[in-house]
């Protein structure tokens, strides 16, 4: 979630058949029914092939993310599954503020920083119109100045003159 950005009822409806690893993509059925191709990091690809041929049980249906124990086990996660996951997580990590909205705005925020044009991430994120994509980005000062030094460096580059 944190290195593609999908919202959780998009992550919790994902089956096994949207997964193309050796494409290194997933496709994902968002808000209105559209479906959204999301690229793979190297990372997410390797974790979900252990996850897929060492953890999710053989036979449990079409699912991609289910329940691993107790009487639910191959069933679905469910809204209440993922956060009680993320519960546990947040207890185990230290980390207080991890939950699967916060990573969505964390993906936001870090692929501005890394780069990426806001046409390109409003698809990724599943939008309709880019003020909706922005709500997400959060920058600081630094971030500005960060961005700012480095598009001004690229900016006065010397040309070369041109040669007859």
């Amino acid at each position: 979630m944190l290195l593609q950005g999908p919202r959780s009822k998009e992550v919790i409806a994902l089956n096994v058949e949207d997964v193309q690893l050796a494409a290194s993509r997933i496709c994902v059925q968002g808000k209105g029914n559209r479906v959204r191709p999301l690229p793979l990091a190297a990372e997410t690809v390797h974790l979900l092939d252990h996850y897929l041929r060492l953890e999710r049980p053989a036979a449990c249906g079409p699912a991609l993310f289910v329940s691993l124990k107790g009487p639910a086990r191959g069933i679905r996660i469910t809204p209440a599954g993922l956060r009680s996951l993320f519960r546990y997580h947040r207890r185990t990590s230290g980390v207080p503020d991890a939950h699967p909205h916060r990573f969505r705005h964390t993906f936001a925020s870090d692929m501005v920083r890394a780069g990426i044009s806001l046409p390109a991430l409003m698809n990724l994120m599943g939008h309709a119109a880019i003020s909706t994509t922005m709500i997400y980005v959060q920058i600081s000062p630094r971030d500005v100045i960060e961005q700012y030094a480095r598009a001004a460096a690229g900016r006065l580059q010397p040309v070369s003159p041109i040669q007859p």
